[in-house]
């Protein structure tokens, strides 16, 4: 099921047509604040302050709190330079809000294109991608930026949010946090501004999507996805061979320069701590790619079999460091060619692993659920039924020039096949998912990430160590049992017998010295499960 995004946007729906228009008093104010401060006399951090809880405070929302004036005043008046505090106010605070205002119009052209195409059932369209109901929302960078421009400017409404399982989206929270002296809080908002900066100078003209991922319990309908949640015996029968794997100790994920779907060591809330305090890898990654957090406005929190798959995110900062030493390292171009969707060549997946799960990570069903999530990330569910939803569409914006670079358009029957051969040959690129801070075990982890991409079909693993003693010894180990042969479902029945004896405390050894000095009894022990299962099935 799909509920309207409209009680979540601060706009109104006209009453005959059905289009979306902006509340006279905010279409008042932000035209004043497009004229330039010389009419909005917004010219000061304490003047947007106010001029943004006049806004809310008219709109019967809840006004910011005194933390985000604070962070305002310390961030433009104390962190940059008076040079660029004027630039700001002065030129990308009004186009900000010319992006803004023009959301209502690029909302009813996008609903318009995307019924045009799927009149019967809204497929592509944006709207609220309920949990456990697979659907995908396909839209251009052009509304992407005027969602966020309304996020900078606090215009949306709390209400309904929290029972909906949606993290908040206004970029208060951001200046909020600067108040409390982080370092890392100021170079956030560096990179949101830099953003804002390139996207007001030249609006990008392609398309991303946003899809949420389920693969269904039970008996409950497959929708898009050919496969059901697979339980204990799917993984220990499973005669999928193992994609390559191949360690890199140094780098980010973000840097590889293979065609990889890229990781994303999220939180069940879309973009984590984004927006608050949080400054690790799915932070960055969103900080660096801001068009990404426009998925926090409609999509839920994720449960323990979905995941969210976002294409066509273009990257428009550098950045070093991590966590506290995280600064913006100015600015970046995306040179990565589109498909045929018109969308940026970079694939990202939102998976959720468990938090501090402790020794009960070993466990079966800890286990279970850990391999389900990622292998729900890397299964490729609705591309296909986005090629074929929107050719119509995207030859129809492409004909109304919308975007123009890198052959965006589906011209013919051909183009089709090269997106669907794009799709089947995406590796994963990946690294320490779920631990850290979220306390998982990396051996384990690791493992469980080339179970569910080698049964997903991908080609190749590349992981990202992060300089990690344990990636060398992940190495070996995998070079060891692509040797021998092995199946999937054979490495995940010594998988189980590891997690019992942990579980048990009758073993407290990591899983990689386990595996390899006991290697012949291993491979002996593997031989005799496969024999046992050939003898229960005579």
């Amino acid at each position: 099921m799909d509920e309207s995004i409209l009680p979540f946007l601060p706009l109104l729906e006209r009453t005959h047509s059905g289009a979306l228009q902006w509340p006279s008093h905010l279409e008042f104010a932000l035209k004043s604040l497009i004229a330039g401060p010389s009419i909005s006399e917004v010219t000061s951090p304490e003047a947007l302050y106010d001029f943004i809880n006049d806004l809310r405070e008219q709109s019967q929302l809840s006004l910011l709190s005194p933390a985000a004036m604070i962070g305002f005043v310390t961030y433009f008046d104390d962190l940059i330079t008076r040079a660029d505090a004027k630039n700001f106010f002065e030129e990308v605070l009004p186009s900000i809000a010319d992006l803004a205002f023009r959301m209502p119009v690029l909302m009813n052209d996008h609903f318009k294109q995307s019924m045009s195409v799927t009149p019967k059932i809204p497929l592509i369209n944006l709207r609220l991608l309920k949990p456990q109901y697979s659907g995908l929302v396909y839209i251009s960078q052009e509304l992407v930026a005027a969602l966020l421009a309304c996020m900078f400017l606090c215009l949306y409404p709390r209400k309904g949010r929290a029972e909906a399982r949606l993290p908040d989206i206004n970029f208060d929270g951001l200046f909020e946090s600067i108040s409390i002296q982080m370092p890392q809080q100021e170079q956030k908002v560096h990179c949101i501004l830099h953003y804002f900066t390139r996207v007001t100078h030249c609006i990008p003209k392609g398309m991303l999507s946003f899809e949420r991922k389920v693969l269904p319990r039970g008996q409950e309908s497959l929708m898009h996805c050919t496969i059901r949640q697979p339980n204990q015996s799917f993984w220990s029968e499973s005669s999928s061979s193992f994609c390559p794997l191949k360690v890199i100790k140094d780098g980010n994920i973000e840097d590889h320069n293979s065609n990889a779907l890229e990781v994303d060591f999220a939180n069940c809330y879309l973009g984590g701590g984004v927006l608050r305090l949080g400054c690790v890898q799915e932070e960055i990654r969103f900080l660096i790619s801001p068009e990404l957090i426009a998925g926090m406005l409609f999509m839920p929190a994720m449960q323990a079999n979905e995941s969210i798959e976002i294409r066509g995110a273009e990257r428009y900062s550098c950045h070093t460091g991590y966590s506290s030493s995280f600064c913006f390292a100015g600015d970046y171009v995306d040179t990565k060619p589109r498909d045929a969707l018109g969308r940026r060549r970079t694939c990202i997946v939102a998976i959720d692993a468990l938090m501090m799960p402790g020794k009960r990570q070993y466990e079966d069903k800890l286990m279970l659920r850990e391999v389900n999530k990622a292998f729900c990330g890397f299964l490729d569910q609705m591309e296909p039924l986005l090629l074929s939803i929107s050719f119509c569409y995207t030859k129809e914006v492409h004909q109304k020039g919308s975007y123009t670079d890198g052959g965006c358009g589906i011209s013919d029957d051909a183009d089709r096949v090269l997106v669907k051969d794009e799709f089947s040959t995406l590796g994963i690129a990946t690294g320490n998912w779920g631990c850290g801070a979220f306390g998982g075990d990396m051996e384990l982890k690791s493992i469980l990430q080339w179970i569910a991409a080698s049964q997903a079909g991908r080609p190749f693993l590349t992981y990202f160590s992060f300089g990690v003693p344990e990636g060398g010894s992940l190495q070996q180990v995998a070079d060891w049992i692509i040797s021998e042969g092995w199946s999937v479902g054979e490495l995940w029945n010594v998988l189980v017998d590891y997690g019992q004896r942990r579980v048990s405390g009758r073993l407290n050894e990591g899983l990689f010295k386990w595996i390899l000095p006991n290697a012949a009894a291993i491979q002996a022990e593997v031989s005799h499960i496969e024999d046992s299962m050939a003898i229960d099935s005579i």
